[in-house]
């Protein structure tokens, strides 16, 4: 049932029209562009596969970001944001360990 926060945010965007749902995914496309970020500060330099692997799906996603945009996503308030984030917490901790 940890996914059901996560769930309730994606629905709920969609009920809400086309901008918001576009809002929803440019917003979670940044927040993985986020995570991808730290995965790269963390890889050792000499680890070059694997940095032009996590390298082109940080460029994937934050074109999917940017086409949302492009295509009149709307801006989510930040508590919406914050609430995005923590469910992404859960949802990668939960992942972690299962």
């Amino acid at each position: 049932m940890w996914y059901a926060g996560a769930l309730t945010i994606g629905v709920a965007a969609g009920i809400a029209g086309d901008r918001w749902s576009l809002g929803f995914v440019a917003e979670t496309e940044r927040q993985v562009v986020q995570h991808l970020d730290s995965h790269l500060k963390s890889l050792p330099s000499h680890d070059e596969q694997s940095r032009t692997i996590i390298k082109q799906m940080r460029d994937d996603e934050l074109k999917h970001a940017t086409t949302a945009m492009a295509a009149g996503a709307a801006y989510l308030p930040q508590p919406v944001k914050v609430l995005m984030r923590i469910m992404s917490k859960v949802m990668t901790t939960v992942a972690y360990w299962c």
